[in-house]
């Protein structure tokens, strides 16, 4: 899947089966509070943004352990575009290799990365989060 972020184009691959499973468990608990506050339908913004306060404290209360493994899986699979053909990993030796990259970014590069490998198993995701 390829999709842009800040103006800036990525490309994601698939995770293993084993590594969607343990994305899966540890995210578990995040996503179905998502799905539940937005009782499965598509969210209009004012939706989404409800639903982001209970979404944030599951987040919050993954363990960092959990955390960093769901976001170095996550990335470790994107990909991003350097020039016209060339694309370079986003995640190298557990860092991540582009300044610019912030917090914002990297959270929206393991969203998509989710979205797209573990939307089946958590068929009531949205199938697009509104734009701010």
């Amino acid at each position: 899947m390829e999709f842009a972020i800040k103006g800036v184009n990525y490309r994601s691959g698939r995770l293993s089966a084993m590594q969607q499973f343990h994305v899966a468990r540890r995210v578990a608990p995040a996503l179905t509070g998502l799905v539940a506050a937005l009782g499965g339908n598509a969210p209009s913004k004012d939706d989404f943004a409800q639903a982001l306060a209970p979404l944030a404290d599951a987040v919050a209360r993954m363990p960092d352990a959990d955390a960093e493994y769901v976001m170095g899986a996550c990335l470790g699979v994107v990909s991003r575009q350097t020039d016209a053909t060339t694309w370079a990993p986003v995640w190298r030796s557990g860092q991540i290799a582009f300044d610019d990259i912030d917090v914002g970014a990297m959270m929206q590069i393991a969203a998509k990365v989710i979205q797209d490998n573990l939307g089946n198993i958590f068929g009531a995701l949205p199938a697009s989060v509104p734009a701010k």
